[in-house]
């Protein structure tokens, strides 16, 4: 709690004076003259800097950024207020105004030099890259005191309504104060260009948000860089020299305050930050009013309010812009989670099919967030497996950003993005909005999931079902047939042996007649369970089977079958010959057919089933009539197959696919 308040202490000292030199200054009216030129620059940073550095002190104590912020801003101030005072007397030899010139003309420059040689090197957390760079941060050290023994050596003056000349001032010794002026100059434009080098290095080898944090200071250190050699080699107007040199020292804070909102660099608050973007708001508008007012009053004088007023008309639209810019730069790219939650759900309204929701989903997400790919995995008990993908660019290889999709406390699925084109990760604000659309994404992914689950039973039902109508196939085949067929032997043993006039031979022959009855439903009855061509013929003899049983003369049935099948397990092999079966029979009696084909290939797709014939086509009423097609789609999505009949021009197309195999 010490630490916050003396860091409190010294952003107040640092505002107060700061204030109280503009106020000065007001009073005396000295704007013009040449010993208050640089007094808006040391304003701005006695407020600015008070400002921020107050807030990154006051949550973070321990970072020495927060620290040099404020400690500049009191250094600062209190030179603004000793230059603003040094004209405030009656007589340049007034003890006062000797006084206070000395200090000023002496401690005006380390404030301006650490700006540009220590605060890179520390930015944003407060710490050296590594140890290596202790010799920078003293080479700019020394150089900011040799400076500093110069200045208070070295003759000079300030101008106001009377002349001072610095009273610390050392005749014999100005060969020497100008040495150290001129070599320290060096020392720290090398120290300076050092820091920024080393914050460009950093930047390059960083990602993400750190990335962008150290961005925005580098491209504000560089345009403060580039100005200051522009103004001492290019002339200009006195108005637009103090508007470069006023802007390269505000864009410093305001990048941390960019960071501090836009990227949450030190934690601080929603209401904080809003705080600080209102801020950069309206000094933007305060500075653009005055800048243009000022550079306008240069190119023609303003001598009346309705000419002031005209002028602020015309700078109205410019600042609006302006101002917007810097809001969105502040927040940065605002997403409208709402306006794409709608759009999601929309879009899965109007979805019929359950698998076309997936690939809605990462088509709205790409679209409306414009990222350059999207990508939903649903968790199985066997891993993820990719629902739906979607990408901009079909090389992208960029690196996924991850959101885990939970419902009910259990992770149903995964939501994998990638960055907008042009950068390197997601800004917060649209990972927050990712994040959010993530969990209204998982309900759906969680009835998928459902679906998916009940797939699963359904086709282990169907496998276990297969297996055990095998079994029972094979028990009336191996067992209760051939036992029937004894005792019917034995009758007819028995009757051979009567004479033909015993009473009991009416009873025998009805007796046999039901064995033979009861044989018959035995095979039909192990038919139904599963066709007995499968177990003797497999599954390719059998339709070649078929084909023949049902070709006639007026209806050729050909096929064209692989040779090898065995890696279809037994629902499989049941599904496709009961389809195919099916398919026939309805063209043998509705199609008025001369030719039909059946087809069976597998490849990727699947087990792919095809029946072809020359027939008159399906009735519009097919599906609504027949028991028939029901059947082969019933057979087809129990083992989550898809099935499909349509009429073309020669005739009609029943067309399944399979799996290879159960999952």
């Amino acid at each position: 709690m010490t630490g916050r308040l003396i860091a409190a202490g010294l952003a107040l000292f640092g505002l107060l004076t700061g204030v109280a030199a503009a106020i000065v200054t007001e009073a005396l009216d000295a704007w013009g003259y040449s010993g208050y030129a640089a007094m808006p620059l040391d304003v701005e940073i006695a407020i600015f800097y008070a400002a921020m550095g107050f807030l990154v002190t006051w949550r973070k104590p321990r970072n020495l950024v927060g620290w040099a912020l404020v400690t500049i801003a009191a250094w600062d101030g209190f030179m603004a207020l000793m230059t603003a005072l040094v004209g405030a007397f009656d007589s340049p030899d007034d003890p006062a105004a000797r006084l206070f010139e000395a200090i000023q003309h002496a401690g005006w420059s380390p404030p301006i030099w650490a700006i540009a040689t220590l605060l890179p090197l520390i930015y944003p957390d407060g710490r050296l890259p590594s140890k290596r760079w202790w010799w920078a941060v003293g080479f700019a050290s020394f150089g900011i005191v040799a400076y500093l023994v110069g200045g208070t050596l070295s003759e000079g003056v300030h101008g106001s309504k009377y002349t001072v000349h610095n009273p610390a001032a050392v005749p014999e010794l100005q060969g020497f104060a100008t040495f150290l002026v001129e070599t320290s100059e060096v020392i720290l434009i090398a120290a300076s260009v050092i820091a920024l080098i080393g914050l460009g290095v950093r930047w390059r080898r960083s990602t993400g948000v750190q990335a962008r944090r150290l961005s925005l200071l580098f491209w504000v250190l560089l345009f403060g860089g580039a100005q200051a050699v522009l103004r001492n080699f290019v002339s200009m107007p006195i108005v637009v020299d103090h508007i470069l040199e006023v802007l390269a020292a505000a864009l410093v804070p305001t990048a941390v305050a960019v960071a501090v909102t836009r990227d949450r660099l030190y934690d601080l608050d929603l209401a904080v930050r809003r705080a600080i973007v209102g801020l950069v708001v309206t000094v933007t508008l305060l500075a653009c009013y005055l800048g243009l007012y000022a550079s306008l009053s240069f190119i023609t004088p303003i001598d009346t309010a309705f000419e002031a007023g005209i002028v602020g008309a015309a700078i109205f639209p410019i600042a609006l812009l302006l101002t917007r810019w810097v809001r969105q730069v502040a927040w940065g790219r605002r997403v409208d989670i709402v306006e794409a939650v709608t759009a999601l759900g929309q879009r899965m309204r109007d979805r019929i099919e359950v698998s076309e929701v997936p690939a809605a989903v990462c088509e709205e997400i790409v679209n409306s967030l414009h990222l350059r790919f999207a990508r939903l995995e649903l968790e199985t008990p066997d891993g993820g497996r990719t629902l739906a993908e979607v990408r901009k660019c079909a090389d992208d290889e960029a690196e996924p950003v991850t959101f885990v999709l939970w419902h009910r406390g259990t992770v149903v699925g995964r939501l994998l993005v990638g960055a907008p084109e042009g950068r390197t990760h997601l800004d917060e604000m649209l990972t927050q909005a990712l994040a959010s659309l993530a969990d209204q994404v998982a309900p759906v992914v969680a009835a998928l999931r459902l679906d998916e689950e009940l797939l699963r039973s359904r086709e282990q039902l169907v496998t276990a079902r297969e297996e055990e109508r095998g079994r029972l196939s094979r028990d009336l085949h191996d067992d209760v047939g051939p036992t029937l067929a004894g005792i019917r032997l034995q009758l007819d043993a028995v009757r051979a042996k009567l004479p033909d006039d015993a009473p009991a031979i009416e009873l025998m022959d009805r007796a046999v007649t039901a064995i033979h009855d009861a044989l018959g439903i035995v095979r039909r009855v192990a038919y139904r369970l599963r066709p007995p061509e499968l177990e003797t013929l497999g599954l390719v003899g059998a339709l070649r089977e078929l084909a023949l049983f049902l070709s006639a003369p007026t209806l050729k049935v050909e096929t064209q079958l692989p040779d090898d099948v065995s890696a279809l397990s037994q629902s499989i092999e049941v599904a496709a010959y009961r389809i195919v079966a099916e398919a026939l029979t309805n063209v043998v009696k509705h199609a008025k057919a001369t030719s039909a084909s059946v087809s069976l290939s597998i490849n990727g797709e699947g087990v792919v089933v095809e029946i072809q014939d020359d027939g008159v086509g399906l009735p519009t009423d097919a599906g609504s009539r027949g028991m028939g097609l029901k059947f082969m789609a019933q057979r087809a999505q129990e083992i989550a197959g898809q099935f499909s009949c349509q009429s073309t021009e020669h005739g009609t197309l029943v067309r399944a696919v399979l799996p290879l195999r159960n999952r």
